[in-house]
């Protein structure tokens, strides 16, 4: 078992996830593309539905020709960006921004990849033998509050969020982490919604892999003072039923916040 599937394995066990998190690979030539361990696609396909896929446990590479987006395809590095993507003309003349100003105003700030590549991987993280370059954990609000706890424990606040639920899975939770070395979260945009047909509650959260497992560490640190007696079983039953009970001892009825709170009755019973 691969340090990567280890992590992953305790990455579900401290969280309540419903789908894998997802590695991300870029792919610079074609001979390391045809060496990539993962299966290839004839069709065209959002990036986003692919990540989708991924999340549910499907292993992908997939090159220029797949990109049903392109999009997605100039954020990742797969092509150059257009003038149109580029002067914020086409989402001024669309109507997703007040003006030319602001449309101009948000392209400038979107972070494409500057590099040039030839594909991408996109697998579950837990099937990764060498490092991926990005991880994408798509989830609900508690388990990306409890993702930024994680963060902040080594790293405190995260200052570098950027988000403008537009180019969600690739550029809010792709290029952009993996060009500042940031963590960043998304509100995912109204294209991936349709394409990818996300639950309403669900958010996505990109973490450059070189920050995952400082972060995995600080979401186990912080498992005692900031859960509650009921989350706190069910992650004791997870990493029991995964082999991993040596990994935290729970303690339980003690929190960050015990007697912090004056005059409110009945907390006790939901600590």
């Amino acid at each position: 078992m691969s340090d990567i599937n280890t992590s992953s394995i305790l990455l579900e066990s401290l969280l309540e996830l419903e789908r894998k998190a997802v590695g991300i690979k870029f792919i610079f030539e074609k001979e390391e593309y045809d060496e990539f361990k993962a299966n290839t696609i004839d069709n065209m396909m959002a990036y986003c539905t692919i990540v989708r896929n991924a999340s549910q446990g499907k292993s992908y590479k997939v090159c220029l020709k797949n990109f049903a987006c392109l999009g997605a395809a100039m954020a990742l590095g797969l092509l150059k960006p257009n003038n149109g993507t580029i002067s914020g003309k086409r989402r001024s003349e669309n109507g997703s921004y007040k003006d030319l100003c602001i449309s101009r105003s948000l392209s400038r700030d979107m972070v494409y990849c500057h590099h040039e590549i030839y594909g991408v991987g996109i697998m579950p993280l837990e099937q990764y033998e060498e490092n991926p370059d990005v991880v994408i954990i798509i989830t609900d609000p508690y388990n990306a509050m409890r993702i930024i706890q994680g963060n902040a424990y080594h790293n405190g606040q995260a200052k570098g969020i950027k988000m403008a639920g537009m180019q969600a899975l690739c550029q809010e939770c792709t290029s952009f982490p993996f060009e500042t070395n940031e963590i960043n979260i998304s509100m995912m945009c109204s294209g991936t919604r349709l394409l990818a047909q996300w639950k309403r509650d669900e958010l996505a959260i990109g973490i450059p892999f070189n920050k995952f497992a400082t972060i995995l560490d600080g979401i186990k640190q912080t498992v005692n003072p900031l859960e509650r007696n009921p989350q706190k079983k069910i992650i004791e039953k997870k990493l029991k039923e995964n082999n991993l009970e040596g990994t935290l001892n729970i303690e339980y009825n003690k929190n960050y916040d015990d007697g912090a709170y004056i005059g409110i009755k009945g907390l006790d019973n939901y600590k």
